[in-house]
């Protein structure tokens, strides 16, 4: 799914990476088979969650297992993410992050059929892949 996500953001523009500037857009990619994922998941949000009601413009995105899980729980807790999205949903995050930019704090969990995904991953390695097998745990 990272790579999947690297690649949507590199072909829609969405993200360019600097060292000197902070990142507007934070996606925790979670699963929730790691021991004490939720856990982790409150403690990685904190730092990002600050910064968001100090008033910088950040978009906080939590995917995968943990978020499908949490759903809604996850906003009650940290009202400062803007997207909650299941692992079904990770070929339509650009839909998703349009509807965050039109001022909506999105919980896509429910369940769904999965869309056909064409989007071209960003590779890290010419002789390795993550290959999708199933989606979620």
């Amino acid at each position: 799914t990272t790579e999947n996500n690297d690649g949507l953001f590199q072909e829609t523009k969405t993200i360019r990476k600097s060292k000197k500037k902070k990142p507007d857009i934070i996606i925790l990619n979670t699963c929730s088979i790691r021991d004490h994922a939720e856990q982790k998941v409150y403690s990685y949000l904190g730092p990002h969650a600050k910064r968001k009601r100090d008033g910088e413009d950040v978009t906080i995105v939590v995917a995968g297992c943990v978020a499908q899980q949490e759903g809604q729980s996850l906003l009650r807790r940290v009202p400062e993410i803007d997207l909650v999205m299941g692992p079904q949903y990770a070929n339509r995050i650009g839909d998703l992050l349009e509807d965050v930019a039109n001022g909506n704090q999105v919980v896509a969990t429910e369940a769904s059929h999965i869309m056909e995904d064409s989007t071209k991953p960003r590779r890290q390695s010419s002789v390795c892949a993550w290959v999708n097998v199933i989606y979620g745990c």
